[in-house]
């Protein structure tokens, strides 16, 4: 049975992850900064 996916597909798949990964975590944290300025 071949694998489904090649070590070029895993490592392309692998680096999309960590920059989807950054981008989510640079978003949470412009939210959460943003929340710190706006007043109730």
């Amino acid at each position: 049975m071949k694998p489904a996916f090649s070590d070029a597909d895993l490592e392309r798949r692998r680096a999309a992850s960590r920059r989807l990964g950054w981008l989510l975590a640079a978003v949470v944290l412009a939210i959460y900064i943003a929340g710190l300025f706006v007043k109730r």
